[in-house]
């Protein structure tokens, strides 16, 4: 990214030298100067629409976080619970690439921090 050069301040602030004739200022200071400010434009317009780029990227990222917890969410609701089936309680030990609610919803919390802001939820 482009360096900024000049602050509010520089620009408000910002006093054009003045021809030795006459009243005014010298255009090629006041050229000079415009020129720099377009650059800053610039550069802020390309900062802007990098940060909109990864908005849309998390944004995609949350969503899809989203969307698998409500999948993992109607599996355990279609899922008949313990109480319901006959057979005993066998705990067969979990994988370890299973995922589980927890995983998920910390997940969720991760990105819409990284969306939101950190006061986001809180």
């Amino acid at each position: 990214m482009e360096q900024v050069k000049y602050t509010q301040k520089d620009i408000l602030e910002r006093v054009f030298k003045q021809k030795r004739m006459g009243v005014g200022y010298d255009p090629a200071d006041v050229d000079s100067f415009l020129d720099d400010i377009i650059k800053d434009y610039g550069a802020f317009a390309g900062r802007v629409e990098q940060l909109q780029g990864e908005v849309t990227r998390l944004q995609t990222a949350l969503k899809a976080s989203q969307d698998q917890l409500v999948t993992v969410k109607q599996q355990q609701v279609n899922t008949p619970s313990a109480a319901q089936t006959a057979s005993p309680i066998v705990e067969e030990p979990k994988p370890t690439n299973t995922v589980t609610n927890l995983d998920l919803i910390k997940r969720v919390a991760n990105l819409e921090r990284a969306v939101f802001g950190r006061d986001a939820g809180e």
